[in-house]
């Protein structure tokens, strides 16, 4: 196990177990990723570290826009997370055709996009255990049916674990007020009177 997986498991724990709470981070890890990725495949950087800078530098980029630009950093989330995960999903199903596996991306990716556009909560939910499924699961390197199964275990227990950790707490019972009967009133008020 190298440093990277090390570093997914890390981040995807975290996801599944505060993704929602802290939607900033859900993005930063997001651009941290995409930074990496991207890094890592296009450019070829001296010393190794720097790598590891331009990639904190994306994660950085991505908790300033989801503080600043909400809606259009959880929507831009959305997509490449609910993308890659149908991506991989794909992949571990068997499936080797590019072809189906980028369109499972693009499916995935506007499953994502619309699940963030109607319900931003869940999707919160849905995706920061997603994500964090995703690398745990990938970064352990399981595949096939085991893999399946561990990636489904972890994305229904971070959405447990969220949806429970992150509960308003006990709701308030109203104070009962009782009401005076309005005879006695009106009986109070005629003696009163006289």
């Amino acid at each position: 196990m190298n440093i990277m997986d090390i570093i997914n498991i890390v981040l995807g724990v975290v996801l599944l177990i505060t993704g929602k709470k802290l939607y900033w981070l859900f993005v930063a890890v997001v651009g941290f990723l995409i930074g990496l990725a991207l890094t890592v495949q296009n450019i070829n950087l001296n010393p190794q570290w720097l790598i590891y800078v331009v990639a904190i530098g994306a994660g950085v980029i991505g908790a300033v826009l989801a503080l600043f630009l909400q809606n259009l950093a959880i929507a831009l989330a959305g997509f490449i997370v609910g993308g890659y995960g149908a991506y991989y999903l794909s992949q571990l199903l068997g499936n080797n055709s590019e072809a189906i596996n980028w369109m499972a991306f693009i499916i995935g990716g506007i499953v994502g996009l619309l699940l963030v556009a109607s319900v931003f909560n869940w999707a919160l939910y849905v995706l920061s255990s997603w994500a964090g499924a995703t690398l745990v699961t990938k970064a352990i390197g399981l595949q096939a049916q085991l893999g399946l199964v561990l990636f489904f275990v972890l994305f229904v227990l971070g959405m447990i674990i969220q949806a429970g950790l992150f509960k308003n707490g006990p709701a308030k019972k109203p104070v009962e007020v009782k009401p005076e009967p309005q005879e006695e009133q009106k009986e109070e008020k005629a003696a009163n009177n006289k």
